[in-house]
């Protein structure tokens, strides 16, 4: 469904009522935080020496829709990326190009040798020869030097008698040293720094796939100020490489798209502020060239507008440089603006401003229908109930005429390189008219065959439009932002979410109490074992770390049916891969078909879990304050998903998945087995009629025992202690299990 909502119904959503359950902005973007990095709440920037990118001055045109990535490369790990090369360098070299090896330093002022007979009297005073040090300014690259004359840092006194005293003086020139990790250039970079958050979901019906976002956190997720949530100030800023305009005349334009607050949850309130500079590569300084100020809390959602500035002649050399930059909130993602579609050329018009463009204005919807991501195994059984019927994508006409557009969806088969499927004809076009926009509705009359799925898998759509009949020179002027991809991703887990948190959702104690209760619901095609849970937290000003919870599943919520519990000291990290961390369970649990996982939260601190505000299944959300009681979210929550992800089949990171003993029949009906616990063996009580197998099966999905379902008595001797799962067959392929502990007593 697309989110082409009415600003009336946006308002009503934002503003909201005050209740139990809320939203939070949040306060960091696990997802962009450096390799191997711990979350530190009181460190405002991470860095490992400093990045330097080399460049080359860009050619006009210069055009960044945001669909494709032209920012400077995401260096997380320096040491160990093959795009860097480093050079380490020192404060202070000695003229012969030794590097100096001591750690006294160098006075600015002259130090002197004084000579004194026994009884102290000074005889002579000479000054200590001057040392010629070659001294680096470490705050630039490369770093600029001086060569200068100081002076041992040492007074020293001679005695006539026999002997000398020195006396160590403060250093002014000390050794010190930086190591520079340079990247190599990049024609496909067009900026000098990415503090602003590329992405395509915070933009509200934007020109064209993908916005630049600016709020209060840096490039690496982190506020640019946790400790003080009140602070605002200069926050990101998005500077362009230099571009060659020596030579162009007085038609030469930028022009750009702006937007407040778009899909995020918070826009800038009126002491904020959007700014556009250009720099005078003749003066050396940035000039002031546009400023829009943030608007009132209670507005409703802003729309996308255009600006269109002349260059000025001072402007154009080969100099030239254009510079964004916002204040917000330092302490999040507060007061979000959105740029999109930058646009620096000569010959144009003020008057004709528009360019021959379409464009997708979202991403394709998924080609799962109820999640985001599904195990494999399960998609299998029938991918026709799991695929969508439809993919849907909004395009948009960015020209001042009607645009005849041919549009097509194609499911690949990577296996033998050729089509699965194809919609519609080669001859179907559709006209979007001038500055306007057209949904289109893709069916999808088709299901993968099950012998070409398997395990970590992902299918991909390809959505495409362009102009038809068109000759080559009117064809589209961005072209990258003409496709976009409908997925089905199959890996052993399940998602809801699309792994981008907007916001944060969590709920409040009563008063007086320190309980609350958070459960998602999954639906499977058959019972399944379980073998941990993914969750996203955000980190908080007011720090959870320290807090406990108790991961819960749930068979069912009303009556309620906890099936696992698990306290959780390990709090609540912020540092693992793509933001989810995995909380795995002691042993595979069996579970389902449907089922619910969450946590009991015990603190006074609530804890705010990743909300999804692009994909939409608040029905699936569920909380409570004693564990009894269960609603949904509040009408004041934003639809959306919350971030919670239960894995299947999967003890920990090294156990890999078994396909081929998942049942595929219902397993209502138990069995009955005894002893139960048992150490040597078991017999079944009533056992069901025409019993043709009877297996063990371990809890991380492997064949452990078969046994001949003819006899009386079963051994397990041998078998590891542990929980298993007692499965057998009959002659009309009704299925029975149950649980089975085998000890060593």
């Amino acid at each position: 469904m697309f989110r082409i909502v009415t600003l009336i119904t946006f308002l009503a959503l934002s503003m909201g009522l005050q209740a139990q359950d809320y939203l939070v902005v949040p306060s960091s973007n696990p997802s962009l935080f450096p390799k191997n990095m711990e979350y530190n709440r009181d460190k405002l920037l991470y860095q490992v020496d400093t990045v330097v990118y080399e460049y080359d001055s860009l050619d006009l045109p210069f055009v960044d829709d945001f669909t494709s990535d032209h920012f400077p490369a995401l260096i997380k790990d320096p040491a160990n990326d093959p795009r860097v090369k480093d050079s380490l360098f020192h404060a202070i070299l000695l003229l012969n190009g030794q590097v100096y090896q001591g750690d006294d330093g160098f006075s600015k002022d002259s130090t002197f040798t004084y000579t004194v007979d026994n009884n102290g009297d000074t005889i002579s005073t000479s000054a200590n020869p001057i040392e010629l040090i070659r001294y680096f300014n470490l705050s630039t690259y490369p770093p600029s030097f001086e060569i200068l004359n100081t002076f041992p840092v040492y007074n020293i006194t001679d005695t006539l008698g026999g002997g000398s005293d020195s006396v160590k003086i403060e250093p002014f020139y000390v050794q010190d040293s930086i190591r520079y990790y340079i990247v190599e250039k990049d024609t496909e970079s067009y900026y000098l720094d990415r503090s602003v958050y590329r992405n395509y979901t915070m933009g509200f019906y934007p020109p064209s796939l993908g916005v630049a976002t600016f709020d209060g956190l840096n490039q690496y997720g982190l506020p640019y100020n946790f400790n003080d949530i009140s602070t605002n100030g200069r926050a990101d800023q998005l500077t362009s490489v230099p571009i060659k305009l020596d030579g162009t005349s007085d038609s030469t334009y930028f022009s750009f798209f702006y937007q407040a607050k778009g899909f995020a949850l918070d826009g800038p309130s009126q002491e904020d502020s959007l700014s556009l500079e250009f720099y005078n590569s003749t003066t050396k300084r940035w000039g002031l060239i546009w400023q829009s100020q943030g608007i009132p809390i209670t507005a409703p959602v802003d729309s996308f507008r255009q600006v269109m500035i002349r260059v000025d002649s001072q402007f154009r050399t080969n100099g030239f440089q254009f510079r964004f930059r916002n204040r917000a909130r330092l302490s999040g993602a507060f007061d979000n603006w959105h740029i999109d579609y930058i646009y620096l050329d000569d010959n144009r018009s003020i008057a004709n401003p528009s360019t021959k463009d379409i464009s997708y204005a979202y991403q394709a919807t998924g080609l799962l229908k109820d999640y985001e991501v599904m195990p494999s195994w399960h998609f299998k059984t029938d991918p026709s109930i799991y695929m969508v019927d439809n993919v849907e994508l909004l395009v948009r006409n960015n020209h001042k005429d009607p645009l005849l557009v041919f549009n097509k969806i194609i499911l690949y088969d990577t296996i033998n390189n050729t089509n699965y499927y194809i919609w519609p004809g080669p001859d179907q076009f559709l006209q979007i008219p001038a500055f306007g926009s057209l949904a289109f509705t893709y069916p999808i009359n088709f299901s993968y065959p099950s012998e070409a799925i398997d395990s970590f898998q992902v299918f991909k759509g390809t959505c495409d439009i362009d102009f038809r009949p068109a000759p080559i020179e009117t064809k589209d002027f961005i072209r990258a932002n003409d496709t976009t991809y409908a997925t089905a991703r199959l890996k052993d887990f399940y998602a809801y979410d699309d792994g981008t948190a907007e916001a944060g959702y969590g709920v409040v104690p009563l008063e007086g109490s320190v309980t609350t209760y958070m459960a998602v619901r999954f639906d499977m095609p058959f019972r399944d074992t379980l073998g941990g849970v993914m969750m996203y937290f955000l980190p908080q000003a007011n720090d959870i770390r320290s807090q406990s919870f108790i991961l819960t599943v749930w068979s069912s919520l009303s009556p309620s049916g906890i099936v696992y519990q698990k306290e959780v000291r390990s709090k609540a990290i912020y540092d693992e891969k793509d933001a989810y961390i995995p909380y795995f369970f002691d042993s595979l649990l069996l579970v389902g078909p449907t089922f619910y996982v969450g946590y009991q939260k015990i603190g006074k601190l609530s804890m705010n879990v990743g909300y999804d505000l692009n994909r939409n299944h608040r029905d699936k959300i569920n909380w409570s304050y004693d564990g009894i009681n269960w609603v949904n979210p509040s009408n004041n929550i934003r639809d959306g998903s919350i971030m919670i992800r239960p894995i299947l089949r999967k003890r920990n990171f090294d156990v890999g998945i078994t396909e081929s003993i998942a049942p595929k029949v219902d397993l209502k009906q138990a069995l009955r087995a005894y002893p139960n616990p048992g150490r040597e063996s078991f017999r079944l009580i009533d056992p069901p009629t025409d019993l043709k197998q009877l297996r063990m099966i371990s809890f991380d999905g492997r064949l452990a025992r078969e046994f001949d379902p003819r006899s009386d008595v079963y051994s397990i001797a041998g078998l590891s202690k542990g929980v298993y799962i007692l499965h057998g067959l009959n002659d009309q392929g009704e299925s029975f299990t149950t649980k089975f502990i085998v000890t060593d007593q």
